[in-house]
């Protein structure tokens, strides 16, 4: 008898299992658990762990029953969605000419193998995109290569269209949406109930933005009647602000599944965020039924404290359950956050404890210490960005976006690290700024860092600090020689391997460096620059007989005790004054309620507040037009609304606080020429605010004068303001290159301001 050798890999004493055959009979019908299973053991025997693991997430849909066997082969983390062939969804992959040279051996040895020749199909794609410039044709030995696995992997697939499926989400992941849509759209007519196909279909197609496709997309994909497919919908749906398909979608689910927590935990996070409270109240309602003491279910409730307005019982809740929980979970950043609204912590304590939250992130990683960036001031420096948040009317959308269109590419390259999952117009011209983009929403940290340090970026920048998109991780690991914190978060990170804070002279003055992790480089203006993306015309004057209307557009948590109690004053103060207060939350009648108690315990009654739920953006700036004063919280003062009242005409009152996020009031009016509109303390909040009411008349017909005075200051000076920003950043890479370990940047300039007759003009 001739002695045939086991493949290379092939464990020792084994029989070869016909793999050729078992995908026969998974063409017969895909639904075959044990046909899966053995073909799982079969990869297993030949030491193809990717190809092993897709077979056993197969086995385990079909029939749940074998996952005891599954356990049994010992098959490494093949349910973890970052590992195995969910690397195929990264736009480049080091180890893939090895991949290729393994995986064609195979394909000698087994041509039936569906599943290896699809891998082949993709690696020959990334290699494709390694080897050639963006720009450039694809090498015909690669295309040829391609070509051959695409057509070996259409005509073995057991499931009619699962090839151009899986391509697709791979391209879709990688930040290749219009191969995405190449590949998924040919099944619209081949599989259109393929659910899952529809739904990757709808997210590719708003990425290149075509919305009214991408809209029937997912009407297709949720005709589906597998409640765990809805879930997934659901939030995907959800992460492109389709929130009310989103919640219909997840009722869907639950009318399939009524018992179904994590349904219901889904549906109650989504109604929290979009303010639906009453809903949202419903549901835990319905969870503590169902499972009583649930955690996650315990936090939604605790963020109602929040949505209600109550910051102090919001924070008490979280730490509570921080406490209790795993030091490194994302809780940590919720708690940073919410601290920012507390009224009763000194900036000290606040600090300390950011310091505290961020010890275990770091302690967690080992810190990476050497790069090989040249250590030169006289080169190009490669800066870069890590935000999911270019969207829509995200803060950090409106402030970022002018910058990344003025950036002097001849100075810097840019390169755009998007961690987010949302992807609209606004995306769209922020990637077209980039001299590099990365899709890294599904890169965990250790795999973004390496794509960092493949490009050799020489600062990075965070854009998120605490916020829901956050990367700390990876700046603990630390991705580049120098790293920022910038923009998103208005308070030291805590992070000690964040070795600046960008700021300025107002928010973050020398004296307060006890209170930053960081150093502070400080730009010569303010630290944001009003630069409006959309065209707000100016509303017209209100009467002059009708009542001072004090207001403020901020968010509820912002509405701390001590800001009721200034308010209240300002109120009692100023005889016939109203107060107009526009949020989210008070589209909810029991958040009405609780404010309106609130300024009663100050003696003022109902008939003297205006209360407003949310908006679009273009009716909430035109409402400024019933203000005519406009009002900072304290002690985390408006950022973007201070701002967009200033650009509608509406003076603003703030009170200087102890640390960044209270001074920021101080700082745009400072950078306006309006020193006199801040206070140093309540007593002077309260004159300020009388001052100008007795000027109101005066102030309503002066809206334009006012913007007029806004565009010409430094405030709106973008092309300045970013020459600037990438001056500061020479300065911390000569910091860097000297390694002298200079923790501020002092402010170059300073800027005089206008005097105050210059509104007086129209």
């Amino acid at each position: 008898m001739t002695h045939h050798p086991e493949p290379a890999g092939t464990l020792p004493g084994t029989p070869q299992a016909d793999a050729a055959e078992l995908w026969r009979q998974l063409r017969a019908s895909a639904r075959q658990a044990s046909v899966w299973l053995e073909l799982a053991r079969d990869y297993r025997r030949h030491a193809l762990p990717w190809q092993a693991g897709h077979a056993a997430r197969q086995a385990l849909r079909c029939d749940p029953a074998v996952r005891p066997q599954l356990d049994a082969l010992d098959l490494g983390p093949w349910q973890d969605p970052a590992a195995g062939d969910a690397q195929l969804g990264r736009p480049t992959l080091p180890q893939a000419s090895a991949l290729v040279e393994q995986f064609s051996a195979r394909t000698h040895a087994c041509p039936g193998d569906w599943l290896t020749w699809l891998y082949l199909a993709r690696l020959h794609e990334l290699q494709a995109l390694v080897t050639q410039e963006p720009t450039s044709p694809k090498p015909a030995a690669a295309s040829t290569a391609h070509a051959e696995a695409l057509a070996c992997a259409t005509a073995l697939e057991a499931i009619t269209g699962e090839t151009l499926h899986w391509l697709g989400v791979w391209r879709l992941n990688a930040g290749d949406a219009e191969g995405a849509v190449t590949a998924l759209a040919r099944l619209v007519g081949v599989r259109p109930l393929r659910h899952g196909s529809m739904m990757y279909l709808g997210e590719a197609l708003l990425r290149v933005g075509n919305i009214a496709a991408a809209e029937k997309a997912f009407s297709r994909a949720s005709l589906s009647a597998n409640p765990d497919f809805l879930l997934n919908l659901s939030a995907r749906v959800y992460a492109h602000n389709y929130w009310q398909e989103a919640i219909a979608v997840l009722n869907k689910a639950l009318a399939l599944r009524p018992q179904h927590v994590p349904t219901w935990l889904a549906l109650a996070r989504i109604q929290s965020e979009v303010y639906a409270l009453a809903d949202c109240r419903a549901s835990l309602d319905r969870l503590q039924a169902l499972a009583p003491g649930h955690p996650e279910a315990t936090l939604l409730a605790a963020g109602l404290h929040g949505r209600m307005g109550d910051a102090r019982a919001h924070l008490a809740a979280l730490q509570a359950a921080y406490a209790s929980g795993d030091p490194l979970s994302r809780l940590a950043s919720s708690v940073a956050m919410t601290a920012l609204y507390h009224d009763d912590l000194p900036p000290a304590d606040v600090a300390a404890l950011h310091r505290r939250l961020c010890a275990p992130i770091e302690a967690a990683v080992v810190e990476k210490t050497d790069f090989p960036n040249p250590r030169s001031t006289t080169r190009r420096l490669r800066i870069g960005y890590v935000t999911g948040d270019l969207h829509r009317q995200h803060p950090v959308n409106l402030f970022m976006l002018p910058v990344l269109q003025r950036h002097d590419h001849r100075r810097c390259e840019i390169g755009i690290y998007h961690t987010g999952h949302m992807h609209d117009a606004y995306t769209r011209q922020a990637r077209s700024c980039a001299d590099r983009w990365l899709e890294a929403a599904a890169l965990d940290d250790a795999a973004l860092q390496q794509a960092i340090l493949a490009d050799e970026v020489d600062i990075l920048v965070d854009l998120a600090g605490h916020t829901a998109s956050h990367r700390l991780g990876l700046f603990a690991l630390r991705a580049a020689p120098v790293q920022v914190t910038f923009l998103g978060y208005p308070h030291s990170t805590g992070l000690s391997r964040i070795d600046w804070l960008i700021a300025d002279a107002t928010v973050a003055p020398g004296e307060h460096a006890g209170l930053f992790s960081e150093g502070i480089a400080q730009l010569p203006g303010c630290v944001f620059c009003w630069a409006p993306v959309e065209d707000y015309p100016l509303p017209h004057p209100r009467p002059a007989d009708t009542p001072v209307v004090f207001a403020s557009f901020n968010n509820a948590m912002k509405l701390s005790p001590r800001t009721i109690a200034l308010w209240a004053q300002v109120l009692l103060t100023v005889p016939g004054s109203r107060l107009q207060l526009k949020a989210p939350s008070l589209q909810d009648a029991g958040v009405q309620a609780r404010f309106v108690e609130r300024f009663a315990e100050h003696g003022i009654g109902a008939e003297r507040l205006i209360l407003h739920g949310p908006s679009g953006l273009a009716e909430m700036m035109q409402a400024y037009g019933e203000v005519d004063i406009a009002l900072d919280p304290t002690p985390y003062n408006g950022g973007t609304t201070t701002l967009q009242a200033l650009w509608m005409g509406v003076p603003v009152v703030s009170l200087a606080g102890g640390n960044f996020v209270s001074r920021m009031g101080a700082s745009f009016l400072n950078t306006l020429g309006h020193p006199e509109w801040v206070a140093g303390d309540e007593a002077g909040y309260v004159a300020t605010a009388v001052r100008l009411a007795a000027d109101c008349r005066d102030w309503r017909a002066r809206r334009a004068g006012l913007r007029a005075r806004m565009a010409a200051s430094p405030l709106c000076d973008i092309a300045t303001w970013v020459a600037q920003l990438e001056a500061l950043y020479d300065r911390m890479w000569a910091v860097y290159c000297s390694g002298s370990g200079q923790r501020l940047l002092a402010a170059a300039t300073s800027n005089q301001p206008l005097r105050a007759e210059d509104d007086s003009g129209t």
